[in-house]
């Protein structure tokens, strides 16, 4: 597991991002932002059979679908609902027992 931090809307940064974080293309990626316009980078950040589940009311899935075909993307799309049995405990011991994400989150905490 890796964090790769780029503009969720710049496909070829989302994309160069995960590449080099993980040195292939993610096998899964989530979409959890609030902005429109990262359909793309989640296609093009997921190898070919990966899986891309799109968790974000402001995502396109027309965009994301058509998206996929255009850029001959193999990739598995799955919409989140939101809720599944234990996610409250499972966010917490990843905030938890992952320096990584800690550190994502205490660095933008202290920017507020």
């Amino acid at each position: 597991d890796a964090v790769a931090l780029a503009d969720a809307r710049d496909p070829v940064a989302v994309s160069t991002a995960v590449t080099t974080a993980l040195g292939v293309p993610a096998d899964v990626t989530v979409v959890c932002v609030d902005v429109p316009g990262c359909e793309h980078g989640a296609i093009l950040g997921t190898a070919d059979g990966g899986t891309v589940i799109f968790f974000s009311m402001a995502t396109s899935f027309a965009g994301a679908a058509l998206g996929a075909e255009g850029l001959a993307a193999d990739v598995t799309m799955l919409v989140g609902n939101g809720y599944v049995p234990g996610h409250a405990e499972l966010a917490l011991g990843l905030l938890r027992g992952e320096p990584g994400v800690r550190r994502l989150f205490e660095s933008r905490l202290a920017a507020d």
